[in-house]
This record gives structure tokens, C-alpha cells and sequence, in this order.
């Protein structure tokens, strides 16, 4: 159901600038030295209307950035730094830093999206390698299918199952820590999320968000001193961007609790124009002269 704004307390707006918070483990802790109190017998709104950050997501961090490689029994793990952005430098990368004696070199296509190795020897990707959705692994309810390898003979080759995704992220989720929203995620777990950002921007540019319709939550916190602010990527992995800042733009409404007798559609359009909009009846228009 929608939220009625049934009172007339004044709305608070929270302008809230990641360089002026502390910054711990890529949580960002504000805190107001005035503190943000709810009125007496009311209840606290609050809901994102306006996020700002640059787009300079690395794609390869800690938890991402390995491949592991055999050929013909030979082991080769490579750490892929956090410069590179696309699949043509990850396979230049590759081939200027694998071992003198693998014959195998890694191609991008630009026509499928996908990666080769092309080797003289059996070739595989093995289980320690970390960047599978980056590179083409396939993923089955989730889970990386590894080790996969080449099978020709006497040219083996070895193509990737899938497409690249070099997007660091498709979604920015705003959470909180301090503040109790009944959000899940796709696995059913609440998450605190205050609001999902599209990346709509090129790597570079500023993403800007401001939502048609405010998604606004009912919070049970009466006096609101410090707020901790994170950003995660669509698989809740934190984001870091660095030394760059975003802008979080919070409202900060007020209303009266809602009586159980209250229509489950008060506050949206189709309630109002069912129970308060009214045209005037014919015989209320007043005979007024031509011309006046």
C-alpha cells in the first residue's frame, strides 16, 4: 500500500557527502550533531531521492581477480591487477606474463564475445581461478562449472563456454546499517537496501540517480544520530571507489500511524480519484452572462 502523508510536520532532507564521513571497510559512518527526532505519536518516512557517484568501479578485485591455468600438467596462476577493463588488455595481460614454455595463447573474439586458448598441449582452467564470470565460465544455479578442458587432438584449443561480462556491476544497491528495512534479496534475506541504482553511465562518468516515485519505508527508530551508509554490486560484493565521493540525497518525512480501518489503497492515484476527486454538478454552475 501506499504511504499517506497525514500530517503537516516539516519534512527534514539530508544531503549527505561521502567525503565528510568516516570511511571504514567501505562503510561510510555520518554523524549529525543535530539529531533527526521523530514528533510525539508519530512515525518516520524515510526514502532516496537523489544519488550521484562516478562510475570507477574496479572490475578485478581480492575476490576475483586469479586464473589458473594447466598445460600439459604445467600449473600457472596469474592475478589480474585492478587496471585492467576490457578483454582485449585481459588477453594481452595473459599472453605477455604466461610461462616461457606454455605454447598457449589466449584470443578475444569481437564476434562472439568469448575467449580461446589455443594451444600444442591438453589445456584446461582449473578450480582456484576466481574470475570466472568475468572470462566466460559457465555458472549452473550459481555455482562455476571447473575445471573444463581443451579436448581436440592433435591441435587442442580451448574455447570459454560463455560470453565476457567485463561490467563491474549492472546495479549499485544503497544500504544501511543503522536503520531496519524488510527488504530481501533473491535469496530471501533481509538486506537493509535503501535503493537500487542502474548504472547508467560510461566508465568515467558521473551515474545519476532520481527516482519517478519515492520508495519510501516506515522506520522504527525515533531519533536518528549517526547513519552508516554502504554501496554492493548486484552480488553483494562491497564497492570501493577509491579517494572519488558520492551524493545521497535522504528524505525525511513524518506521519501518523494508520488505523486498521484504513483502505489499503489510501495515498495512490486510483484511491484518490475514487474518494476525493470531484467534478462539479451541473446545477452548481452558476448562469453567467455572454461575454462576462
Amino acid at each position: 500500500m501506499s504511504i499517506p502523508l497525514n500530517s503537516n510536520s516539516q519534512l527534514k532532507t539530508l544531503y549527505l557527502n561521502s567525503q565528510l564521513a568516516t570511511k571504514t571497510n567501505n562503510i561510510y559512518n555520518f554523524e549529525f550533531a543535530t539529531p533527526i527526532i521523530c514528533p510525539l505519536n508519530m512515525q518516520t518516512i524515510i526514502s532516496v531521492s537523489e544519488f550521484n557517484v562516478p562510475n570507477v568501479f574496479p572490475l578485478f578485485n581480492s575476490s576475483n581477480n586469479v586464473i589458473v591455468t594447466s598445460e600439459a600438467g604445467f600449473g600457472f596462476t596469474l592475478t589480474i591487477p585492478d587496471n585492467i577493463r576490457n578483454p582485449v588488455d585481459f588477453a594481452a595481460y595473459w599472453n605477455s606474463n604466461k610461462p616461457l614454455n606454455y605454447t598457449a595463447t589466449l584470443v578475444y573474439n569481437k564476434q562472439t564475445f568469448k575467449f580461446t586458448f589455443f594451444s600444442l598441449f591438453p589445456m584446461s582452467i582449473t578450480t582456484d581461478t576466481t574470475c570466472g564470470r568475468i572470462i566466460g565460465l559457465e555458472y549452473i544455479n550459481n555455482v562455476v562449472q571447473l575445471s573444463i578442458g581443451s579436448t581436440i587432438n592433435p591441435t587442442w584449443h580451448l574455447e570459454l563456454p560463455s560470453t565476457v561480462n567485463f561490467r563491474p556491476t549492472d546495479q549499485i544497491f544503497i544500504k544501511t546499517e543503522e536503520l531496519t528495512l524488510n527488504n530481501v534479496n533473491s535469496f530471501g534475506i533481509i538486506t537493509n537496501t535503501l535503493a537500487r541504482v542502474p548504472v547508467n553511465a560510461q566508465p568515467g562518468s558521473v551515474i545519476f540517480y532520481r527516482p519517478v516515485e519515492l520508495n519510501r519505508f516506515i522506520i522504527p527508530k525515533k531519533t536518528i544520530q549517526t547513519l552508516k551508509v554502504g554501496l554492493v554490486d548486484a552480488l553483494q560484493k562491497p564497492l570501493d571507489i577509491g579517494s572519488q565521493a558520492f551524493q545521497l540525497l535522504l528524505k525525511v518525512e513524518f506521519m501518523y500511524p494508520l488505523d486498521d480501518d484504513t483502505p489499503y489503497d489510501k495515498g495512490s492515484i486510483p484511491y484518490f480519484i475514487k474518494n476525493e476527486l470531484r467534478l462539479p454538478d451541473e446545477e452548481e454552475e452558476e448562469e453567467r452572462p455572454i461575454g462576462v
